[in-house]
């Protein structure tokens, strides 16, 4: 029987969604200064050993930080002041709390896979602290307990240097303005220039219905996802079950229900809604049921030409049949780009004792040498993607392989590298996409020392 939702008081139904919709701003101000706390706690001692020793990094790390450094020094507000004194004063406790809590987690697994004690992971923790930006979270990620690999250490680019330093300042410079940041405005923009991208249905803002490419809800599985939202934070995957009735878990709405879920919704934030892509089936054994994205790093080379710099693939483990963010448990595996070739899958890494498989954890699928299929059209079309927004110089693409071809679903201006660096085993700072951004931030220096 379909869900019905409650009509409440006429005060409360008007107070309701302006209370919801201040607590998400609220929720999104924390979360912004925490994460800029974060990355300025990791550039300190950076920035400190960068100015004392700058020969021992990679050149190309080296004018990356030192760009950086330019950046962070610089705030544009009182709240980016606070981030700073904040990142200060915790960072001595930050430092020495996380590597009691990663070494309790994963040092015996080291100490016997490795040969290297708990005590030593702790020193290298805190080595790599005071002299390359890495907090003891990413000794793990990186797998830095690995004989030899803490020499490669200061190649890491942290999501400082790139977040809140290189993206800015060459977006800045380059007057960036072509809408990644806005999902729908993506489609749109991606549609008039014949880039294949999945194409909204409609859009919901403020209780009102913007129609896209349709003015009802089709009878077919739906995806729902916030406008402007980040890492699957908000999607919500609505099955199609006949009788003109959705399904999500034990919940079922009619169409007209199910509009007025998201009227409700678009009120705390915009929200749009898309037929649900389906895999390729030559993927569909990789998945129980979510999309699995490639995630592709594109960047403009020295003549102003799309490269592509790394890809990997996202799978969905467990129990989420919604997406497949790494951040939300998923798995990823390196891909070859010359030919499309699934390596080792990886966790998040922050858990050593998962480790690294060659089989999907759920459905038994092999990942490793796996090819995937229309690999030269998912490169042509991320491509020909950056071309049409080539107002930026790094972007992170996600394309879903469809039975119908590469589609895109969407683009990130500011690219997470963390997890890319891991399943790729490759530290960016001393690599093609390090000498990439080196060399764009030197050509715009004198826009963006403005």
């Amino acid at each position: 029987m379909a869900t019905t939702f409650a009509s409440a008081p006429r005060s409360q139904s008007a107070a309701s969604p302006r209370f919801g919709a201040w607590l998400r701003r609220a929720r999104q101000t924390v979360h912004r200064h925490e994460e800029a706390t974060l990355c300025r706690g990791t550039a300190l001692a950076l920035m400190a050993y960068l100015a004392l020793r700058p020969d021992r990094f990679p050149p190309a790390a080296r004018a990356i930080g030192r760009a950086y450094m330019f950046r962070f020094w610089r705030p544009g507000s009182a709240g980016e002041w606070f981030d700073i004194a904040a990142a200060i004063l915790l960072w001595p406790v930050a430092v020495v709390s996380c590597s009691l809590w990663y070494t309790r987690k994963n040092g015996a697994i080291v100490a016997e896979g490795f040969g290297r004690s708990k005590i030593g992971q702790m020193a290298d923790q805190f080595r790599l602290a005071t002299t390359s930006g890495l907090l003891p979270p990413w000794y793990y990620i990186f797998e830095l307990y690995r004989p030899g690999a803490m020499e490669l250490a200061r190649g890491y680019l942290t999501r400082g240097e790139t977040k809140h330093g290189a993206y800015v300042l060459l977006a800045r410079a380059r007057k960036s303005s072509s809408p990644l940041g806005d999902k729908e405005a993506f489609a749109r923009f991606s549609a008039e220039r014949q880039v294949s991208a999945l194409p909204v249905l409609l859009s919901v803002h403020d209780g009102e219905l913007r129609h896209g490419a349709t003015k009802k809800l089709p009878a077919a599985d739906l995806f729902v996802k916030p406008v402007h939202g980040r890492g699957g934070r908000g999607a919500e995957r609505w099955d199609y079950a006949g009788n003109g009735t959705y399904r999500r878990g034990g919940q079922a709405l009619s169409a007209a229900q199910l509009l007025d879920r998201l009227r409700s919704m678009s009120r705390l934030q915009p929200c749009l809604v898309q037929e649900r892509a389906q895999n390729h089936p030559a993927m569909r054994d990789l998945t129980k049921g979510a999309l699995n994205t490639i995630r592709m790093i594109s960047c403009l080379d020295e003549r102003e030409q799309p490269e592509l710099i790394g890809a990997v693939l996202r799978m969905a483990v467990g129990g989420n049949v919604t997406v497949d963010n790494v951040h939300a448990g998923a798995i990823a595996a390196s891909i070859d780009l010359a030919e499309g070739r699934l390596w080792r899958a990886t966790y998040m890494g922050i858990d050593a004792a998962q480790g690294w498989i060659d089989r999907h954890p759920d459905t038994g699928a092999q990942i490793t040498g796996r090819i995937l299929p229309m690999w030269d059209e998912v490169c042509d079309l991320v491509r020909r993607a950056h071309s049409a927004f080539h107002d930026w110089v790094v972007i992170g693409w996600d394309v879903a392989i469809t039975a119908d071809g590469a589609r895109l679903v969407e683009g990130n201006s500011g690219p997470d590298i963390d997890l890319i660096q891991r399943p790729l085993r490759t530290a960016f700072g001393d690599a093609r996409l390090g000498e990439l951004l080196a060399y764009h931030l030197s050509r715009s220096e004198a826009v963006w020392r403005r």
